[in-house]
């Protein structure tokens, strides 16, 4: 009988724990590529050799979650996760990538997204990689 009870215990913490985190969802989930003319998520150009700077921002803040900073590559079908980044306390992510000549492509941008898990997933942001010729 207590083998049971402390089974039933242990059932109604987790799921009670799983209800905590699925009540936590965004409100708003928004990604950005830093460029000269501001924060955009539409062709932000690059040289190869530059930083590509992706900021984002989620409400409610999510402080101390981690996020996933996931990219697809120019002709790649799949996102791969090449990062993990802190939220801090007012709810922003910031990811850093400095590119080299292989990573340029005249003609695809690289997207970028954040994703927390289990709590929701940003836009989508792009960000062109060019050799500057």
């Amino acid at each position: 009988m207590r083998r049971g009870l402390g089974v039933l215990v242990v059932v109604l913490s987790v799921l009670s724990m799983a209800q905590a985190a699925s009540a936590h969802d965004t409100t708003s989930f928004r990604a950005c590529t830093v460029s000269r003319g501001g924060c955009g998520t539409i062709g932000s150009a690059f040289l190869y050799g530059d930083t590509v700077i992706v900021r984002g921002q989620v409400r409610p803040p999510h402080a101390g979650y981690t996020a996933r900073v996931l990219r697809r590559d120019p002709r790649s079908d799949g996102w791969v996760k090449v990062a993990e980044v802190t939220v801090s306390e007012s709810g922003t992510m910031r990811y850093r990538w400095r590119t080299e000549y292989e990573d340029a492509d005249q003609r695809r941008p690289y997207l970028f997204r954040f994703k927390i898990p289990g709590h929701g997933t940003s836009n989508t942001t792009e960000a062109y990689v060019l050799f500057g010729e």
